[in-house]
Order: C-alpha cells, then sequence, then structure tokens
C-alpha cells in the first residue's frame, strides 16, 4: 500500500524535480514510512526556485514525492490562495493509497473535510496544541476565533479518524480524544541512536553559568523573549552567567534589540539555524538547557539536550511535564518564577547532578529502535483498517 502524507512545513523545488528543506523534514524523515508503506507522497506547500541553497537538505529521492500544493505564508496568503488551495487539495484526494495528516494543520482540515464527504478513510499524528498556539497570542485580533474554529476542528478530525498517534502519553489525547473503537498509538517523531545518547551522567563541581535555547523564532511560540527578561535577572547577580541560542526566524532581530534594551548583550549569542550534529555539539558545550515554551507538543530539542545529559528547565506547556518534573515546569509568561527555577537549579550542584542522571535516562526511551518498533505497528494496523 503506498501513503500520502500531509505536511504543514514549507519546501523548495528546483528545475530537476528535486525537492528540498531548508532544515527539517529531510529524506531520512520520510523513509521511515517506507518501513511499512511501498511509496510516499508528501502533500505539502512548495515553491519553485531556480538553485539549491548550499545548507538546504533533499527530502525527495527513491521511493518518496511531492504532491505540490500551493506556496502561501500566514493568515493572508491563505486567503489569497484559498481556491488554488482547494483545488489541489481536492486533486490529492483522488490519491489512491492511505492518508495520514500530520496536525494540527490548516491543509489537513480542508482535506480530511473532502476525504469524509468521500467517504475515505484517513489517519492522523497529532504533533502539537491549535488551543495553546493561538492562546499564546498568534493570530492577533482573530485569536480567539483562530483558537476555537482549530480546536474544534482537531476535535471532529480525531472522532472520524481510522486511527490517532499522538507525540505525548497523555497530555493531548486528553485534550483530543480519538473517537470510540479508533486505534491509537503514541510516539514522539524523534530518532535517537546510540551515538546520540552518552553513556554517562555528569558530575557536577561547579554551578551551571552556560544554558542553552534551541527553537525556531519564526514565532514566540518557544518564549525566548521571556528567557531573555528573565536571563537579565540572572546576569544581574552574577555576570558570569552566559546564553547561547540556536535557531533563526522572523524575531530575531527584536531579539537581538530586547538583549541590547536590557543591556544583557556582551552575554547572549545568538548563532542563527544550524544542523543537527552542530546543535549537538553545543549541547555537549553547555551547563543547562531552557525552553520555557508558551505552546508544545513535545519538544524534540529538550529530548536530544536530555539524552546529552543536560540538566533541562521548560514550562508546564504541552508535554513537557512528561519529560520533566513539574519544579522544572513553572507556568508559560512568568518572568519571575523562570528566574527564580533557574537560580535554583543552576546554583545547587547536587541536583544538578542528580538532574542529569534522570534526564539521561528518560531519554533512553526515545531510542529510535524503541519508537521505530511503535511506528511500524501503528502503520502496518493503518494498512489492516483501511482495506
Amino acid at each position: 500500500m503506498n501513503v500520502m502524507v500531509s505536511c504543514e512545513f514549507r519546501f523548495f523545488q528546483t528545475p530537476d524535480g528535486k525537492v528540498w528543506t531548508s532544515s527539517s523534514f529531510q529524506y531520512d524523515f520520510w523513509s521511515r514510512y517506507l518501513t511499512v508503506f511501498k511509496k510516499v507522497t508528501v502533500l505539502a506547500r512548495v515553491k519553485t526556485v531556480p538553485v539549491a541553497m548550499p545548507d538546504w537538505q533533499l527530502s525527495s529521492g527513491e521511493n518518496i514525492s511531492f504532491f505540490n500544493l500551493p506556496y502561501y505564508v500566514g493568515l493572508f496568503g491563505l486567503a489569497k490562495s484559498s481556491l488554488k488551495l482547494f483545488n489541489r487539495l481536492y486533486q490529492a484526494s483522488k490519491f489512491s493509497g492511505l492518508f495520514i495528516c500530520r496536525v494540527p494543520s490548516q491543509n489537513a482540515t480542508i482535506l480530511t473535510q473532502i476525504l469524509r464527504l468521500k467517504n475515505k478513510p484517513y489517519a492522523l499524528e497529532v504533533v502539537g496544541d491549535p488551543y495553546d498556539v493561538f492562546s499564546s497570542g498568534v493570530g492577533g485580533k482573530l485569536a480567539n476565533f483562530l483558537r476555537n474554529r482549530s480546536t474544534k476542528a482537531l476535535k471532529k478530525q480525531c472522532k472520524h479518524a481510522v486511527g490517532v498517534s499522538y507525540v505525548t502519553k497523555y497530555y493531548l489525547q486528553k485534550r483530543y480524544p480519538a473517537g470510540e473503537n479508533v486505534h491509537q498509538s503514541h510516539y514522539s517523531s524523534i530518532m535517537l541512536n546510540d551515538s546520540q545518547i552518552v553513556t554517562k551522567a555528569r558530575v557536577y563541581l561547579s554551578p551551571a553559568r552556560k544554558l542553552l535555547f534551541v527553537g525556531s523564532l519564526n514565532q514566540l511560540y518557544k518564549a525566548p523573549d521571556i528567557l531573555l527578561s528573565a536571563f537579565a535577572k540572572l546576569i544581574a547577580i552574577d555576570n558570569k552567567f552566559q546564553l547561547t541560542l540556536l535557531g533563526s526566524g522572523t524575531y530575531l532581530s527584536s531579539l537581538k534589540q530586547q538583549a541590547r534594551d536590557l543591556n544583557i548583550s556582551p552575554n547572549v549569542t545568538f548563532i542563527g539555524e544550524v544542523s543537527g550534529n552542530e546543535v549537538i555539539n553545543y549541547l555537549k558545550e553547555a551547563d543547562l538547557f531552557v525552553l520555557p515554551s508558551r505552546t508544545e507538543g513535545l519538544p524534540r530539542a529538550m529530548i536530544e539536550a536530555m539524552a546529552q545529559a543536560l540538566p533541562c528547565i521548560g514550562s508546564s506547556a504541552g508535554g513537557i511535564p512528561e519529560l520533566l518534573s513539574s519544579e522544572f515546569c513553572p507556568l508559560p509568561n512568568k518572568t519571575t518564577k523562570l528566574y527564580e527555577v533557574l537560580k535554583e537549579l543552576c546554583d545547587n550542584v547536587d541536583n544538578l547532578s542528580i538532574q542529569s542522571s534522570i534526564n539521561l535516562n528518560k531519554s533512553k526511551q526515545y531510542h529510535c529502535k524503541l519508537l521505530t518498533e511503535k511506528r511500524s505497528e501503528y502503520y502496518k494496523k493503518l494498512t489492516e483498517l483501511s482495506l
């Protein structure tokens, strides 16, 4: 059986027909579906470009092709492209095989509506929470409308799917329950191998002073602005603190300005977007990982940090409390509380060592062997249900 997988990410296509990514969803990601399915067709927004940038990676390849959707950006772009988008999604609905939608996704919302009208089965991989996304301020004046609409749509999608998998063990399942008798599973999309998991926990002999943040800056979902404000309070008590931020996007320039306004620029380094191998090098050099997200599914970057035996501080958003103890999950948007949690852990050498060991052991639950088995079992069950 073949599979069509819808994805909200945006890609690029060169004249030779190859499809490229600037960061996530490289060929290896899509090849995971080939453990069960013969061919994979990715349904996503694709922009035609004359040449690929030097740092781009291939997404298409053997047995993995793309069904291109209009390349729109944002709500205005969606509205402008709505007719073309609907026509392309209707054409996609004629695909002969199983449909798997990575949600939440506006494209998948339209596609699943079409599939239900045509009485064609589809399955879901729930990787995020639209309620938290639009509660974080995304959408401006339309945030409440978009939050309610998107949340309602995802609940309906889960109810009518033949199968639903979640990246969390409990959180997303509770908010977006699958329908009665719908096959369910849970697994992260991360794939840690032996080389990405250190063999020993860290032993801290001095306080943690090198902090690391990893996340996209196209939106403020990961709350780098809150982190900078909390970090300024740390600098006020000890100028030895250093913060490194990996990631690029629309808000990079405004975050740099925030650092200048807070007079912490000498202690803050914005690296930009880096490759996966480079991220590991930064994780190795850091003393503590911090991700005070406003909204989350299950943060891959945090699991990667845990695999490097790093103590972590997050927030209570999404599935983060499934990874960390509640004492390291302050409420989102609480600058002072984040500062207090950071200060407490950074200065506690014994607890840093303890959390290093706890996090390393937790990360082993996300080893590629274990997750590949769970993922393959889910896909095999979907093929049976779709016959």
